[in-house]
């Protein structure tokens, strides 16, 4: 599954994909798109420095499914929804607290 946050135009500015590997395990992948979220940034200074926090979070979230989640949990299949139902849950929050567009796809 891939998940959006996009901007008012529309435009992806955080794109995260969460899917099964080869190996049967979870695999998770978090971009933030340069362009569009130096833009978002731009258009919010006021709040700059929690965007930046909330973003870098999303940056990491790889590695927090590896350091943070899976240190206590064996990487399984099984584990997907929960997974997901974690990191959808945070990207919610982020779209609502920022106005921004939440997509799966």
């Amino acid at each position: 599954m891939i998940l959006f946050l996009r901007n008012k135009k529309n435009e992806s500015i955080v794109d995260i994909d969460l899917y099964i590997n080869e190996n049967d395990s979870v695999e998770l992948h978090a971009s933030v798109i340069i362009e569009p979220y130096s833009k978002f940034l731009l258009e919010n200074l006021d709040k700059a420095e929690e965007i930046i926090e909330d973003f870098s979070e999303i940056d990491g979230l790889r590695g927090w499914m590896w350091e943070v989640y899976f240190s206590v949990k064996e990487n399984v299949s099984g584990e997907y929804n929960n997974v997901l139902k974690l990191v959808r849950s945070r990207i919610l929050e982020i779209a609502n607290k920022y106005n921004l567009s939440y997509v799966e796809d």
